[in-house]
């Protein structure tokens, strides 16, 4: 009996901390979800081009993960503004070509604008505020649902063989 009750407390602080993980991952678009306005949808040209490199050491190997950004200027109540956007939502693909060319060629996207004081946020389907946070959110729910399955049938094997380990020491003790 404690053990099931160890194996609940463990579920459920496991549980709380993926939700914790997920909350404190986007906490700034999160907390904007009342402020968020909509502008409509803009006819967006790019500007410029950047790249962000992650690097990740684990156990002595390095590798690097690069992001590719382009930036967009868009005119909201009569100020422009410019944001980025990663080349992959923008046009498909996460290269610095990709980025260039559309740069070069002057090559526009339409999304859905959402802004706050400090921050703009884009979107391909959602034309409304609300809609844009239940995307937001539903997103977000659909990766942690997932993660619990996952955890769930780990959670599950780890238990049943748990149990086959506790029958055969009871047989080999008879």
């Amino acid at each position: 009996m404690k053990k099931s009750k160890k194996n609940l407390i463990f579920a459920l602080l496991f549980i709380a901390g993926i939700f914790l993980f997920f909350v404190l991952m986007d906490i700034q678009e999160i907390m904007d979800y009342s402020k968020i306005e909509a502008a409509g949808s803009k006819v967006l040209t790019p500007v410029n081009v950047k790249q962000k490199t992650k690097k990740r050491y684990y156990k002595g190997r390095t590798t690097e993960t690069v992001t590719n950004y382009v930036q967009f200027v868009v005119e909201i109540n009569n100020t422009r503004t410019s944001f980025y956007m990663e080349t992959s939502d923008a046009y498909g693909e996460n290269s610095p070509s990709t980025g260039l060319n559309a740069v070069a060629s002057k090559k526009t996207i339409e999304r859905y604008i959402f802004y706050t004081d400090k921050h703009i946020y884009y979107s391909k389907k959602s034309a409304t505020t609300g809609e844009y946070i239940k995307e937001s959110i539903t997103d977000k729910l659909v990766v942690f649902c997932i993660i619990m399955v996952f955890m769930g049938l780990v959670f599950l094997v780890v238990n049943i063989t748990d149990k086959i380990i506790e029958k055969r020491r009871m047989k080999a003790n008879n």
